[in-house]
């Protein structure tokens, strides 16, 4: 049994960084409402961040394997510059929570948001990709 090639795995694996990094935004948000609301959206944070460089070390590799589009490249270099921005940015606001907890939450949460937009714009590059250049998707 072949094993796949791997950079046909990080079209799934970047659903995990969206999914937990907003998911964790949304729990800080309403954080007072429960006891335990804080700590899950502190590991909902590090688990999606730690996911966020999954995704990205899993694009690179695709970058370098995966059949390329020439009409796609300058798509390419933007997805990949937003996604080292995007882990970039969660990496810090993950040290953040860990070295200073809760302290100045309403900045936190702001910052959390904006980088929530960076994920969403990592995104949509991504589906730029595949669904306007047809990155990854084979022809009949």
């Amino acid at each position: 049994m072949q094993l796949p090639e791997l950079y046909l795995i990080h079209p799934a694996a970047v659903h995990f960084p969206i999914a937990l990094l907003l998911t964790g935004w949304l729990a800080c948000a309403v954080s007072r409402r429960a006891e335990w609301l804080p700590n899950a959206a502190s590991w909902l944070l590090w688990l999606g961040t730690a996911a966020a460089w999954a995704a990205l070390g899993l694009g690179l590799l695709a970058e370098e394997t995966a059949p390329h589009v020439p009409p796609a490249w300058r798509t390419i270099n933007l997805h990949e510059t937003l996604a080292w921005w995007t882990a970039g940015v969660f990496t810090v606001l993950s040290l953040w929570r860990w070295r200073l907890g809760r302290r100045r939450e309403g900045i936190f949460l702001v910052l959390w948001l904006a980088a929530g937009g960076l994920l969403i714009a990592t995104a949509y590059e991504g589906g730029e990709l595949v669904f306007t250049h047809g990155m990854g998707v084979e022809a009949e």
